[in-house]
């Protein structure tokens, strides 16, 4: 009888544990199931689950940040063949606009529809390091280029632009801030930074500064209509080029890599627009460009500015 009563209430004690800890179980089952519904984001299979942990997973960000830069550069290299292949083919638009003239009779001037010219131009400038070396090489040999300046390197070295114009070259306008995805976003943006820039050119160079001479952020080879329609209702005049030295193909080339371009690109024409640039970081433009002005006069070249262009 005493272990009847014994075995009844050890019965009870063990149910009432199992019991116990059956609905801690629940309890804290519950309690974490809400703690953790408030802080993860819950994924209806385990595909999903891992799906959110890649998302989220550090070197699965630097990864798709690779990939999105080579993405961009690959844009970039198409853009650039873009260019390229519009270049050739403005390069015979102005080959044949000169033979027609050439067959003029009556022409005024002789030296312009019978002879060689070079239009030298340098973009992006002005600045403190490269622009001087170029000015003086051009005083050595008494020529005269177009300089395409932008406008918040005018700003920031406005003495440079006032050395530029009194040595009697040609200023033209190559916008504000050279943003392609601001600048054409719309014309709107493209007008405006034009605009800006003139008012700059007008304060550091004098209210009767007038210079109706433009040229597109990366040429305006493939650009939507609508831009080049804003800039000649604007009264504005673009130039494009058809020969380099391809000192923006990459970051720095050797002097003698640009000259080779430059000999590979002007073969076979009677009226050059040279590009070239005159950034900081172009120093071996101006190392190449007396090699490039000597092999033009040996090739029968006169020069002239972008503002007497026929």
């Amino acid at each position: 009888m005493k272990k009847r009563k014994l075995f009844k209430k050890g019965f009870v004690t063990i149910s009432i544990i199992l019991g116990a800890v059956f609905i801690g179980n629940l309890s804290l089952n519950f309690g974490i199931s809400n703690i953790f519904k408030k802080n993860v984001v819950e994924a209806v299979d385990i595909v999903d689950t891992l799906g959110i942990m890649l998302d989220n997973n550090p070197i699965n960000v630097l990864i798709n940040r690779e990939i999105k830069l080579i993405e961009e550069e690959k844009a970039k290299e198409a853009l650039e063949k873009k260019r390229i292949e519009m270049a050739k083919k403005l390069e015979i638009e102005e080959q044949e606009k000169f033979d027609q003239g050439n067959n003029s009779e009556d022409s005024e001037d002789k030296r312009k529809t019978d002879g060689k010219i070079a239009y030298l131009t340098f973009d992006d400038g002005p600045s403190l390091t490269v622009t001087p070396r170029i000015l003086d090489i051009l005083d050595e040999y008494d020529i005269k280029a177009t300089f395409f300046v932008i406008g918040r390197m005018a700003e920031k070295h406005p003495e440079m632009l006032q050395r530029i114009y009194q040595k009697g070259h040609s200023i033209g306008n190559h916008s504000y801030s050279h943003n392609y995805s601001y600048i054409y976003k719309n014309t709107s943006n493209f007008i405006g930074e034009i605009n800006k820039t003139n008012d700059i050119l007008k304060d550091v160079l004098g209210e009767d500064f007038d210079s109706k001479l433009i040229r597109f952020p990366g040429g305006s080879f493939g650009k939507d209509g609508k831009f080049i329609k804003a800039a000649v209702d604007a009264g504005y005049k673009y130039y494009d080029w058809n020969s380099l030295n391809g000192d923006a193909e990459g970051k720095r080339f050797s002097k003698d890599r640009l000259i080779k371009r430059f000999k590979d690109t002007s073969k076979n024409k009677k009226k050059l627009i040279v590009l070239m640039h005159d950034t900081d970081a172009k120093d071996t433009t101006a190392d190449a460009l007396s090699d490039i002005i000597e092999y033009l006069i040996n090739q029968g070249y006169e020069f002239d500015k972008l503002e007497n262009y026929e």
